[in-house]
């Protein structure tokens, strides 16, 4: 049963319709081994004058599996090794999720009549790989896209780079059980080909090679929440030439049941297509009631006891 109530009130400027894909915030970091993921599919139609229909299609799919020790420390708990499995018992820990597949997939159509208000569809995959019990890994990735409001017929991409954990801080024995302070850096290489549909004049080809940094964080403490994501993305041609992008995420905990919710992303491109804007936003406040511990019994149970109360003192 959901016992938490969302009211939610939203300031929206601008459609941030990025090229740049915040793969951070799709990652299942729950620290589940094997297959894991989420069919997220939105059909709505409103009609008025005309009708308006939406169609929002987010399949992900996430794979983790073991690396070589895990295989020898299986080996061993068969043959009954015990020496062979406590050698490698640190090793499996380490290497549980050392291999990573990730698939990415955002579909989204919205129009009425001949009006096309949302067309734009988006495919990543993506291979990483831990490098020993470290906190680095190396990643590889290709995507594929296409965005009609930005005149993107079609834009491919290939890459690879590395990830690495910065921090990583445990709730405290005695403080707050969901305290976490956890942050990423990651740098990669990656080729992209892309062809602009204009109308007024013949289609343009681009072929370039990106330089992509990106800082992720995430705070949870017992009075706030916060997560945040910035992408950098220059050419390596011309440094003139860049993309800068970030998605943001704060939870205000002002009292046990309420919470205030504000997001804000952003997208700049120096130099966007004819005819698209460089900078786009998007920003939305809203509020959490929480009703865990909400129950219609304690409720008649206050007023009978408040009654009682009453009677006692005529």
């Amino acid at each position: 049963m959901i016992k938490t109530l969302i009211l939610v009130f939203s300031i929206c400027s601008g459609i941030v319709s990025a090229q740049v894909v915040n793969i951070e915030n799709r990652r299942v970091s729950d620290g589940t081994y094997g297959f894991s993921g989420a069919l997220d599919m939105t059909l709505s139609a409103q009609k008025q004058k005309d009708m308006l229909i939406t169609v929002h299609f987010k399949p992900l799919i996430q794979y983790k599996f073991s690396g070589k020790s895990d295989l020898k420390y299986k080996k061993a708990a068969e043959n009954g090794d015990s020496t062979t499995m406590n050698q490698s018992d640190s090793l499996i820990k380490a290497d549980k999720n050392k291999h990573l597949l990730l698939l990415i997939n955002d579909l989204k159509y919205t129009g009425a009549r001949k009006n096309t208000y949302a067309n734009f569809g988006m495919s990543h995959l993506r291979y990483a790989y831990r490098i020993g019990n470290s906190g680095w890994k190396w990643e590889s990735y290709t995507q594929i896209q296409y965005n009609q409001l930005l005149l993107q017929k079609v834009r491919t991409l290939i890459g690879s780079g590395f990830r690495l954990k910065l921090t990583d801080v445990q709730p405290r024995e005695g403080g707050y059980d969901k305290r976490a302070v956890r942050m990423f850096a990651g740098t990669s290489l990656f080729y992209e080909y892309e062809e602009i549909n204009y109308s007024f004049r013949p289609m343009e080809y681009i072929n370039s090679v990106r330089w992509s940094t990106y800082l992720s964080s995430y705070f949870n403490f017992r009075h706030f929440e916060f997560i945040s994501t910035t992408y950098v993305q220059p050419n390596l041609a011309t440094f003139k030439d860049y993309r800068v992008a970030g998605d943001y995420a704060l939870l205000l905990r002002i009292s046990e049941p309420f919470s205030v919710k504000l997001n804000y992303s952003h997208f700049f491109d120096s130099r966007p297509p004819e005819t698209v804007t460089d900078n786009t936003f998007s920003f939305s406040a809203g509020f959490v009631y929480k009703l865990d511990k909400f129950h219609i019994d304690q409720m008649k149970r206050k007023k009978r006891e408040k009654r009682e109360r009453v009677k006692e003192e005529f």
